[in-house]
């Protein structure tokens, strides 16, 4: 079988199903998802992985490794070493993975914070041209995303 990612979930995971705990609208988000897999876990956890395009992926990561260096975790343990992941053999870097809930976390910082973490970050606007993110343009895919799980 060929690995296409992993990540440190924290948890046993015993259950997939394929699905998603909302109805989808079409037209209500922008975020292009698809082949959304439910998880369930011994704890009592609930995590959705699905698919995004490798540009999404790319601009998404980035924002992970910036909210990663601003936000401070509990115990101060590295969000790069937490997602990594760990075997009894070896220990691997995440990859593969976007971490939902630091992303989510974005909504949870400062205004100063929020513009600290958006400059510099380049989507892909109309015409597919690279422009400079805003802090409005976060909020919002920050805000689309939370609604696919």
């Amino acid at each position: 079988m060929q690995e296409v990612g992993q990540f440190h979930v924290g948890d046993m995971i015993n259950v997939f199903r394929h699905g998603s705990l909302v109805m989808q609208n079409l037209g209500e988000t922008s975020t292009p998802t698809s082949g959304c897999v439910l998880f369930g876990t011994v704890g009592g956890a609930i995590g959705l992985v699905t698919q995004i395009p490798a540009d999404f992926y790319e601009f998404l990561f980035e924002l992970q490794n910036r909210l990663a260096s601003v936000i401070k975790s509990v115990g101060k343990i590295d969000h790069s070493y937490w997602r990594s992941f760990h075997t009894d053999i070896k220990t691997e870097d995440c990859e593969g993975f976007i971490d939902g809930d630091l992303i989510e976390s974005f909504l949870d910082l400062s205004a100063e914070k929020m513009k600290e973490v958006a400059e510099g970050l380049q989507i892909v606007g109309e015409g597919g041209m690279k422009q400079e993110c805003t802090v409005d343009d976060l909020v919002k895919m920050v805000e689309d995303l939370t609604r696919i799980h």
